[in-house]
């Protein structure tokens, strides 16, 4: 087997996982729109501190989080938002979405890796074959 084709095939497991993330960015997005709209809103400072927020350091740069309160100040009491959990507890706005959101990923996860995967994966193993002769 060549060198060129056995780095190709190593690289395989990082690609996949470049395909969970695509499909992981999708849901926490899906669920930052259901949060957001699910949210009790009075002023609608809580709504509008929803967010996703992405990022991390060196192995870790796949980090991705669903948060609600913070950077957004409340009109009516001239502080920011800090009452995001105390809304989750009694009238629950982001586990339900995260559950919606997340109901299929296996399912799609595997059918993006298949989708995507496969004729990478197809094209490696023509390249074995044909070299093999």
């Amino acid at each position: 087997m060549s060198t060129i084709i056995k780095q190709d095939l190593e690289l395989l497991p990082e690609r996949i996982m470049d395909i969970a993330w695509e499909v992981i960015i999708q849901k926490v997005t899906l669920a930052k729109g259901l949060a957001q709209v699910n949210v009790l809103v009075d002023t609608g400072s809580l709504r509008d501190s929803i967010r996703v927020e992405r990022g991390g350091e060196g192995k870790n740069w796949r980090q991705i989080k669903l948060r609600a309160g913070g950077y957004i100040t409340n009109p009516k009491t001239g502080r920011l938002v800090d009452y995001a959990i105390f809304v989750e507890e009694k009238h629950p706005f982001l586990r339900p979405a995260i559950l919606e959101a997340f109901s299929d990923y296996g399912r799609e996860t595997d059918a993006n890796v298949i989708s995507k995967a496969q004729p990478q994966i197809e094209t490696h193993c023509w390249k074995i074959w044909l070299n093999e002769k």
